[in-house]
């Protein structure tokens, strides 16, 4: 019994720090040396599934046209949207919207998900040993 719920527990900080971690990790170049700049609808289209998406199209300082796109909207947003992308990499960019305000709260979150997955393994180990 208790090697289940520490497996239980151990697959939801598991995954938990796929869900949360990940993201983290991919914008952690932008959150670094990000350049904020206005991206502007380039195209549009919904497929037959229903779900709209929109690309943007932004100006980078490398003088290069560069875009974003967003996929599986329910809705078309209005009007222009606000991006950060990487200057040593222009194609690598998010919209601001999509990236975490309080970035500490969001590594405390990481930090206990990996303490709880580290403990969950260690009690589950234990337990099978006795």
């Amino acid at each position: 019994m208790e090697i289940e719920v520490c497996g239980v527990v151990f697959a939801v900080a598991v995954l938990g720090l796929i869900g949360f971690g990940f993201p983290y990790l991919k914008q952690a170049p932008l959150r670094k040396r990000g350049v904020k700049t206005w991206a502007w609808e380039a195209s549009k289209s919904v497929p037959q599934d229903g779900k709209i998406t929109v690309r943007y199209g932004y100006d980078g300082r490398d003088g290069g046209l560069h875009s974003i796109a967003r996929v599986g909207l329910t809705t078309v947003p209005s009007g222009s949207q606000e991006v950060v992308y990487d200057p040593e990499n222009p194609k690598r960019a998010e919209f601001v919207s999509l990236m975490p305000e309080n970035v500490g709260r969001r590594r405390n979150l990481l930090i206990a998900l990996m303490a709880v997955a580290l403990a969950s393994l260690v009690l589950g180990c234990v337990s099978t040993l006795m």
